[in-house]
């Protein structure tokens, strides 16, 4: 295997218009992290106007939220940066860049977004100021430029199907969906509150959405699969492990809610790796397998 760094200066030779867009991305999520730890600092100095006085990183009730939007953007990230190395055999990378923003839009639509980006408008200009449509239209830029070209749905195929995975992931999908509906009623409902009026609600039922996406993703096994499978368990885990520490505050899980989502991230990446290859699949009880096997 080839040392990362050599790996990365070979895409950038290589394909250097995508990594290009790759690195815009990384740099703006770089940037909106850097925003956040100034807010989390106080650092208004850094930050005048309507920047400096928000509150995200420094007010207990927005936790669940603000780990949520943090969530959201780094399954972005993790996925664009194992571009930088073989991107031809991490396609399943670029597609989970790609989840999150979808769980935005699939929330946005849910949500009734008329009166809510009229006040966001007005009010506060939160819409103009969000550079999350910056990194989803970057992000889709380089997923169009990706090296993989006409070859990049190639590792798709039926008898590459983790059954076991799917499984969980319909399992794990029912309280998910429960969880985003909640959230998306409340956001309907409470469009003028501190956190409606950011979009908050909407950011944890996109994580929902993003869970199923993503498991399904790693369910399927493409090519680069193994990095979404533990993107899949550690999202949720990490959900839960915040409602743990923070249980009183707007939008965490309940005490077994939470313990559940842990349990089931760690089953999720145990079981991913147990069967990566054909004996963990016999072991599991993977049809394909366990025909071809008896067949042998």
């Amino acid at each position: 295997m080839m040392p990362v760094l050599p790996e990365t200066l070979h895409t950038l030779r290589a394909s250097p218009v995508f990594a290009f867009y790759v690195l815009v991305t990384v740099g703006l999520a770089g940037f909106i992290g850097l925003m956040f730890a100034q807010m989390a600092l106080g650092l208004d100095f850094f930050l005048p106007g309507q920047f400096g006085q928000m509150a995200h990183g420094t007010v207990g009730s927005h936790r669940v939220h603000d780990v949520t939007f943090g969530l959201l953007v780094t399954t972005d990230i993790v996925g664009l940066l194992a571009q930088l190395q073989r991107p031809s055999k991490n396609v399943a990378g670029m597609l989970m860049a790609l989840i999150p923003f979808t769980g935005l839009l699939l929330a946005a639509v849910l949500v009734d977004a008329g009166v809510i980006i009229a006040r966001l408008d007005q009010d506060a200009g939160i819409l103009r100021r969000s550079p999350l449509y910056l990194i989803a239209a970057v992000t889709l830029v380089a997923a169009l430029l990706h090296p993989a070209g006409r070859d990049f749905f190639r590792s798709f195929r039926v008898s590459r199907v983790n059954w076991v995975m799917l499984v969980l992931v319909g399992i794990a999908a029912v309280p998910l969906l429960s969880y985003a509906s909640t959230n998306i009623r409340l956001q309907q409902g409470n469009a003028f509150d501190e956190h409606g009026v950011l979009g908050h609600y909407a950011f944890v039922a996109a994580l929902s959405f993003t869970v199923i996406g993503v498991g399904l993703l790693a369910s399927l096994r493409p090519d680069g699969w193994r990095l979404t499978a533990w993107v899949t368990g550690l999202l949720p885990a990490l959900l839960g492990l915040t409602s743990v520490i923070y249980p009183d505050v707007s939008s965490s899980l309940d005490l077994v809610w939470a313990l559940a989502a842990i349990a089931w991230g760690i089953a999720f990446i145990a079981v991913a790796e147990l069967t990566r290859d054909a004996e963990g699949l016999i072991l599991f009880g993977s049809r394909g397998i366990l025909s071809r096997w008896a067949r042998g």
